[in-house]
């Protein structure tokens, strides 16, 4: 059985004390959150690649898992926590190659200029949380006694990639290789809604790497072999817990910041002199705040080749069907705004900064009024 730090008060930073109903008892230190089990694996096989569409192809990776048990302590009356897991990508090399003719690279702004260490994996639903079903959990007081209760979550990719090169409007094969690399962290916290404090319980290391090689000349169905190791890399449960930046705890999420860069007549690792982004990100402040891609071109993209790449590098999660897809990118308002932490407390209907799209909305009620208390330990 794993015992937690104790619960700190993010004004005086020392041990909460409960009063008793008496006078005759001191008062008494908040007891700890008591992780009881807590288990992360990726499943033992191999990526699994379809050939079925002629415009694109997919492929789905094992999935990542990851349950905790905790046992929380009695809660007082008006006391307000959720208990749950938030996930970022430190990492995320993706890369599509077509020969002579270029490469494409499904990136984050953030990380390929250096901007943030990491960005949020939310399901951009519940932020900063990773999604909003069986990932988190919400406890009231008041309680007397411990509440044992149970999160999960799972992550996998399942990307469309499309086989001639992303700019055309033909149905030609001319992808040639696919090579994916992406880091994570995933903490599994718990956060005083009423103060903002996020307590880190524990912290996982994951990766997923895969290189597919396709050989154009043959016939669909039989072009993409998989050569990197078939046996996922297992995550790392951390003994020293990694404190989780601010740029993690508010949008964008990654859904809504990827960008897919076209690189023509260049092999992996060389400069292009023109780059084109092929597909904008839907939080469009994204690049507008980002200097890095001021001298990117943006490329007019057909309809028809957008359409094949509502895919993108989304990953997929069975457990929360609030992960972006083909059919919700649609639909998606193509403009968002970052959510920045203020300097004081935030009146959302007078200051610019913290609007955002409708389906964001909510974020603001929960967590923009207390970005400036947000503490994380």
């Amino acid at each position: 059985m794993n015992l937690m730090g104790r619960l700190i008060d993010k004004t005086k930073r020392m041990n909460v004390t409960r009063t008793t109903t008496t006078n005759e008892k001191p008062q008494q230190s908040i007891l700890p959150i008591r992780i009881l089990e807590l288990e992360a694996k990726i499943e033992n096989r191999p990526t699994i690649i379809d050939e079925k569409s002629s415009a694109v192809l997919k492929y789905r990776t094992p999935h990542f898992r990851s349950t905790a048990t905790i046992q929380f302590p009695p809660l007082d009356e008006g006391e307000h926590w959720k208990i749950g897991w938030i996930q970022s990508c430190t990492r995320m090399d993706f890369l599509n190659s077509y020969g002579d003719w270029g490469y494409s690279s499904w990136e984050f702004p953030q990380l390929v200029s250096g901007q943030n260490p990491m960005i949020s994996d939310s399901d951009g639903r519940n932020y900063p949380f990773y999604g909003s079903k069986c990932e988190v959990i919400e406890l009231h007081g008041p309680c007397l006694d411990y509440q044992t209760i149970k999160v999960l979550m799972n992550d996998n990719f399942y990307p469309h990639i499309t086989w001639d090169i992303p700019t055309s409007n033909e149905r030609l094969s001319r992808l040639t290789n696919v090579k994916r690399h992406q880091n994570f962290y995933t903490w599994l916290v718990a956060m005083n809604v009423k103060t903002g404090s996020i307590i880190v319980l524990k912290t996982i290391s994951w990766q997923m790497n895969l290189e597919i090689n396709i050989d154009p000349t043959k016939s669909q169905g039989s072009r993409a072999t998989l050569i990197s190791d078939p046996i996922p890399i297992q995550p790392e449960i951390l003994k020293q817990n990694i404190r989780i930046p601010t740029c993690v705890l508010y949008p964008p999420n990654a859904n809504s910041a990827q960008i897919l860069v076209w690189h023509p007549g260049c092999r992996v690792g060389e400069v292009s002199k023109r780059p084109e982004i092929v597909v904008l990100p839907r939080c469009m402040f994204v690049l507008h705040q980002n200097p890095y891609y001021n001298h990117y071109i943006r490329h007019k993209t057909h309809t028809s080749i957008q359409n094949k790449l509502n895919g993108g590098s989304s990953s997929s999660s069975s457990s929360s069907d609030t992960k972006s897809n083909a059919s919700q990118s649609t639909k998606t308002k193509p403009f968002c705004r970052l959510i920045f932490p203020p300097s004081s407390p935030p009146n959302s209907s007078s200051i610019p900064g913290n609007r955002c799209c409708d389906d964001m909305k909510h974020i603001l009620d929960d967590h923009a009024r207390l970005a400036q208390g947000v503490i994380v330990r």
